[in-house]
């Protein structure tokens, strides 16, 4: 779900709100699929940064006890990066861009999903241990705050220590 926190690097094809055609711009998840949708910019594929991004967090929180801090927008960034490659995919009319595209699909979203697996891992863990923790909350993105506070609820409900 694109809901503006994260930025994606743009290339302007049509002037609107003071850039002009050719400025590279970033702009809002959202807004950047709105306009690329209507023709008037260009994304900059940077999911091969994304993945490199997600590869070494992925070390990180695998040598880390405690959950990583991730960086702010990356997993709407992610979410961004494979919705672009798989119109780009469905789009392509060269077969080579195509087949590279595919590729990055494919290692985005495996990489994507052995992110999560652990850090799920692990939050159910930190569930377990120390539901309602601020501190855990605080190292958690928006989405997994909201698991981790629901599952921390539903742990004190089955154990009777509801306050």
């Amino acid at each position: 779900m694109l809901v503006g926190r994260a930025v994606i690097a743009v290339k302007v094809l049509e002037p609107f709100e003071g850039h002009n055609t050719g400025d590279v711009v970033l702009l809002e998840d959202w807004k950047a699929k709105v306009l690329w949708e209507e023709g008037v910019v260009d994304v900059i594929d940077e999911s091969d940064k994304v993945i490199g991004e997600i590869e070494k967090l992925i070390r990180e929180e695998m040598a880390s006890e405690p959950l990583v801090t991730l960086p702010e927008g990356l997993y709407e960034r992610t979410e961004f990066y494979i919705e672009y490659l798989k119109r780009s995919v469905k789009n392509g009319d060269n077969i080579d861009i195509i087949d590279v595209q595919m590729k990055k699909l494919s290692n985005l979203v495996g990489k994507y999903r052995k992110l999560k697996e652990v850090r799920f891992k692990k939050i159910l863990e930190a569930v377990r241990l120390r539901p309602g923790s601020l501190e855990i909350l605080s190292r958690l993105s928006p989405e997994e705050r909201g698991l981790y506070l629901d599952m921390s609820r539903m742990r004190r409900r089955w154990l009777g220590e509801e306050r």
